[in-house]
């Protein structure tokens, strides 16, 4: 029995010399309330970016570990678990799965990548990009007006296929069977994206996940002038969540750019905007401050705003 145990560490310690694994993460910490809170009546304060339901500051405080295996044949066998919002108490996504964010694992080589377990949804991956400032978890703009053109939320028991790059060409494309939960349909997702020079532009489509559910589809592109980044989008996730969003940056020198998207729901007329501002202050280590509002026909009515710290690790 001990023999047997020393061959299988022996084995275990081999096999993750030759992964290559590592620990990655990010630290937001800032000073504020999000847009939601302010309709909440609640007060500005401290906060970690897993606070309200990872709802504060600009991104999502978390811990990760990801690594990949050479299995020969020109293959690669992938894996990543990412925590879920970890909060000013040092809890972890309360309530809900520790590896709330990603938890799966693959297989990549010159056909592309497979991947199977909990992940971003497709029209998000391909849909994140445009957004000028990252998804905010307090302020965002399109996310407040129910616009956002990544939009779908993250999936368990997804399968996911992305391709290499042809030409600047890629396509990703998801599947998730309705297996054994309630109400769950068989859920497919594409993403196109292109991306050659200055110019970039996406499609985004995701069927309906639930009964009574909605399909989804979306739209962006973007274009880099050099003196300014421009990105427009339009999404259609069924009623009440219809319309467009727009926005722009703008590098103003000493590593600082500023930036604002304005976003309007077409069927509740309701509309948000934010403004931002960002600056690497040192290495890996990101200042910002922003600020955004929403009106009453977004069902959410407030003024947010945020000045905060990123450490990315």
């Amino acid at each position: 029995m001990k023999k047997t145990f020393v061959f299988a560490a022996v084995a275990l310690l081999a096999g993750a010399a030759q992964a290559q694994v590592s620990v990655y993460g990010l630290i937001d910490m800032s000073y504020g309330k999000s847009v939601a809170s302010d309709a909440a009546g609640l007060k500005a304060d401290f906060h970690s970016g897993g606070d309200n339901g990872s709802g504060e500051g600009n991104s999502t405080t978390r811990l990760g570990v990801k690594g990949n295996l050479d299995v020969g044949s020109g293959m690669k066998a992938n894996f990543k678990f990412e925590t879920g919002g970890i909060n000013s108490d040092g809890a972890v996504n309360p309530g809900g799965a520790f590896f709330n964010r990603q938890a799966w694992a693959g297989v990549s080589g010159g056909f592309g990548e497979v991947r199977l377990g909990r992940q971003d949804s497709v029209p998000f991956q391909t849909m994140a990009g445009f957004d000028q400032n990252g998804a905010s978890n307090g302020v965002s703009a399109p996310g407040l007006a129910g616009v956002a053109t990544w939009g779908t939320g993250r999936q368990s028991r997804s399968l996911q296929y992305i391709s290499p790059k042809f030409g600047g060409l890629s396509v990703q494309a998801g599947f998730v069977p309705e297996g054994n939960v309630a109400g769950a349909k068989n859920n497919v997702s594409l993403g196109v994206s292109y991306g050659v020079d200055k110019l970039s532009a996406a499609v985004a489509y995701e069927s309906k996940r639930v009964d009574g559910g909605e399909d989804f589809m979306s739209v962006s592109a973007g274009y880099d002038f050099g003196f300014a980044k421009f990105a427009l989008g339009y999404a259609d996730g069924g009623k009440n969540a219809k319309g467009l969003s727009t926005g722009v940056t703008v590098p103003v020198g000493a590593g600082i750019t500023v930036g604002g998207q304005y976003a309007r729901n077409s069927d509740t007329k309701g509309s948000a905007y934010e403004l931002f501002v960002n600056k690497e202050v040192l290495k890996n280590t990101y200042a910002y401050f922003e600020a955004g509002k929403a009106n009453a026909k977004t069902g959410v009515d407030g003024t947010g705003y945020a000045l905060g710290l990123i450490l990315v690790f």
